[in-house]
Formats: structure tokens, C-alpha cells, sequence
């Protein structure tokens, strides 16, 4: 699929996408309108500013595509692959996500505040400065991640692994309470009781 048949589908309005490749394309400014993509690949694309508010992702591949200013504000995610994608800056405002998985894909600035979120894996990720504000987790595995500065105010953490990641400067709340339960290596402990004014005795 091209991006004229791209485009013809996101005009429709609830256009519905399925079973194709989308290779090479690429689409700036455009709407797609709550379309919905089902065993789906994206392959190799780029799309800037485009706004994928309110579409629906399900059984959806996407492979080397970066995304620039996009927004998924209120989007469904269901069993979706991002692999080696770039998508730094992009909004997921309360959107849902459920058995999503994405390795080695740049989500640093990313906007995923109150969404419901079950089944998150995460592999060799930066979210550098994202934010998770009173977000929803359920069911996430982060593995060598990049959650420098991430902010998770008003979102608890317990049972996430975070041992093997960048975890530091996290933007919390003022008693700290996202953090209860959060698993965490030695030096991070170490890190997170400076930042609780904890001061470790000499010796």
C-alpha cells in the first residue's frame, strides 16, 4: 500500500486497513480520521505531524518508521511490535495499550500520561524525560532502558523491575509514593536516598 491508498483510507472517516505492507511511505500534516489497522506492517516509513488521535492498532508491525510531532491521543494499541523505531516527542494521551512490545525504539519525550496500559515491554528503550503521569501499569517489563528524568507523578510503580535500567532524577510526587514497591539495583538505592535527603554515615 502506497501512501495515495494511505491517504484515501484516512478520508474515508473510520477507515478500516488490513492485511497489507506499508512500505517507504511518507505522509506530513495529514489526519487519518480514527482509522483502524489490523495485521498490519509498517515498514521503513515516516510520518510527520501526522495525527493518529482516537485509531485503532491491532496485530500491527512497525519496523524502522520514525515518527515526528505525531499524536495518538486516545488511541488503542492491541499486540503491536515497534522495532528500531524512532518516535521521540510522541503523544499518547489516554490511550489504552495492551500487549505492546517495543525494542530498541526511541520514545524520549514521549507523552503516555493516563493511559491504561497492560502488558508493556520494553527492550534496549530510551523514554529519556517521558511522561507517565497517572498512568495505569500493569503487567511492564522494562529491560536496559533509558528512564532518565522520566516523569511518573501519580503513577505507582510497585512490582516494575527497573535493576538493569537508567533509572535517575525521576519526577515524583512530594512524599515520593510512586516509588513504593519499585524494584531497583543497589546503586540506584543508593541514588534514590540522596534523593529522599538521606545522608549515608562515613566508614
Amino acid at each position: 500500500m502506497g501512501s495515495d491508498e494511505l491517504l484515501a483510507v484516512f478520508a474515508e472517516g473510520d477507515g478500516y486497513i488490513s492485511h497489507v505492507l506499508v512500505e517507504d511511505v511518507e505522509l506530513a500534516y495529514e489526519c487519518a480520521n480514527a482509522a483502524t489497522f489490523e495485521h498490519a506492517v509498517f515498514r521503513d516509513c515516516l510520518f510527520e505531524q501526522v495525527d493518529l488521535s482516537e485509531c485503532t492498532f491491532r496485530d500491527v508491525v512497525l519496523e524502522n518508521c520514525r515518527f515526528i510531532g505525531c499524536v495518538m491521543d486516545k488511541a488503542w494499541l492491541n499486540r503491536v511490535d515497534l522495532r528500531d523505531c524512532s518516535a521521540p516527542g510522541l503523544s499518547l494521551l489516554q490511550a489504552r495499550i495492551a500487549w505492546v512490545c517495543a525494542v530498541s525504539t526511541d520514545l524520549s519525550y514521549a507523552n503516555l500520561s493516563e493511559t491504561s496500559i497492560d502488558h508493556f515491554s520494553l527492550d534496549g528503550c530510551r523514554l529519556r524525560e517521558a511522561a507517565l503521569q497517572r498512568a495505569k501499569l500493569k503487567n511492564v517489563r522494562w529491560d536496559a532502558c533509558d528512564l532518565t528524568r522520566i516523569d511518573v507523578f501519580g503513577t505507582p510503580l510497585a512490582g516494575i523491575d527497573v535493576s538493569d535500567c537508567t533509572f535517575s532524577a525521576p519526577v515524583l510526587s512530594s512524599d515520593y509514593r510512586e516509588l513504593r514497591g519499585l524494584v531497583v539495583g543497589a546503586d540506584q538505592a543508593l541514588d534514590l536516598v540522596q534523593l529522599l535527603g538521606v545522608r549515608l554515615a562515613e566508614g
